[in-house]
């Protein structure tokens, strides 16, 4: 395998370097004597950690492997890759120093108080790849600390959803108050997903788990699904994705199954539909299989090699460029504006581009205008 051979050829994609070159001239400096200066007035104001030392650009990717990519809950050291990756696209995109920490630990208390504990050393936490609902208690608590911190599966990917769904309606004319939406899976993305478009005011909006549609019966798994079933299902219908996508405009797929939208499902959509196939590595359903039934439609997935890139990675550098430059964190209301800023970026939206390629060097402008 390419990756396999890839990876082990680097032994890892991040690796740590100094900014000056130490010699005998500058030692002193660089070291003791010199640097208890620098100590001396941190410790007098400790807001100068953010000036004399690497803090105000280093960011601390944070996770326990309870949601990784490819193997789904598995051991802190599998998750290792994915956040090296990430490290690799704070650096080449947006110019952070951002460090994978993959922690030994599945407890939601554990991992708050080793933030905590870690805070001296960072502007913000990246929080990643850890399965709900404990991802969501986890940046409640941090909000609570006032830790700084963004939840790339739930934030980052709602951003780019509506970003890409913004101009995929916009090429079809198509209002997005007036639209059906199902949107299957609830987890960290789907509920970022449900969040963000509450925030824009969808009302026709069907969310449905691996146990079907999530609907107001006053028996709800947790508070999540609570919201979410007092937020949407109008008609509070009951079912599976046979009903919940009977009549929609919108496919949005957070379900990391792949093969799980079938074409018999797609004829039950309205002609012209958008389907969003997001799962990683491999999406809910293939165009093949759409095409069986439908000769128009617009189509994306999660992946670089398929037209219509929807992905994170497109948002989470400079979103933190953004969070460490303004000192703040990303709240919805904000992250509604930097969607459509990104959407913006595409004057004319097809059926074939809704979204700029990750590498468009106007999407860090766009981002941060959003702030």
């Amino acid at each position: 395998m390419k990756a396999l051979e890839f990876h082990r050829k680097l032994k890892g994609k991040i690796e740590t370097r100094p900014k000056a070159k130490v010699s005998s001239k500058n030692l002193h400096l660089i070291y003791t004597p010199g640097v208890a200066e620098v100590t001396r007035t941190i410790a007098k104001d400790l807001g100068n950690s953010f000036i004399y030392t690497a803090r105000g650009n280093n960011v601390a990717i944070i996770t326990d492997g309870s949601r990784t990519i490819g193997v789904g809950k598995t051991f802190a050291e599998a998750s290792l890759p994915v956040m090296e990756g990430k490290a690799v696209l704070f650096k080449s995109l947006a110019g952070i120093d951002a460090y994978p920490l993959c922690l030994a630990s599945k407890s939601a208390r554990e991992i708050v108080r080793t933030i905590e504990i870690l805070a001296p050393n960072f502007s913000a936490f990246n929080i990643e790849d850890i399965e709900s609902p404990k991802c969501f208690e986890i940046m409640e608590q941090l909000e609570k600390k006032n830790i700084i911190s963004f939840h790339d599966d739930q934030q980052g990917a709602a951003i780019a959803v509506l970003a890409g769904l913004l101009n995929a309606l916009k090429a079809l004319k198509k209002d997005l108050k007036k639209v059906k939406i199902c949107l299957a899976g609830a987890g960290a993305a789907g509920y970022g997903v449900f969040k963000i478009l509450k925030e824009m005011k969808v009302k026709n909006l069907i969310v449905l788990d691996s146990q079907g549609i999530i609907f107001r019966n006053g028996k709800e798994k947790n508070r999540y699904f609570r919201e979410i079933a007092l937020a949407t299902n109008p008609k509070n219908i009951k079912g599976g994705l046979d009903e919940a996508i009977r009549g929609a405009d919108v496919f949005i797929g957070l379900t990391g199954k792949a093969g799980l939208l079938k074409s018999s499902q797609v004829a039950f959509m309205v002609e012209d539909p958008i389907i969003f196939s997001l799962s990683n590595p491999e999406p809910e359903i293939l165009e093949p299989e759409i095409r069986k039934v439908r000769s128009n439609y617009i189509y994306a997935t999660g992946r670089s090699d398929f037209p219509n890139q929807i992905n994170n990675a497109s948002v989470f550098p400079w979103v933190f460029r953004g969070i460490l430059d303004n000192k703040k964190g990303v709240d919805w209301k904000s992250s509604v504006r930097i969607a459509k800023a990104i959407a913006s970026l595409v004057s004319r939206p097809s059926r074939s581009k809704i979204l700029p390629k990750i590498f468009d060097k106007r999407i860090g402008k766009a981002v941060l205008s959003g702030f």
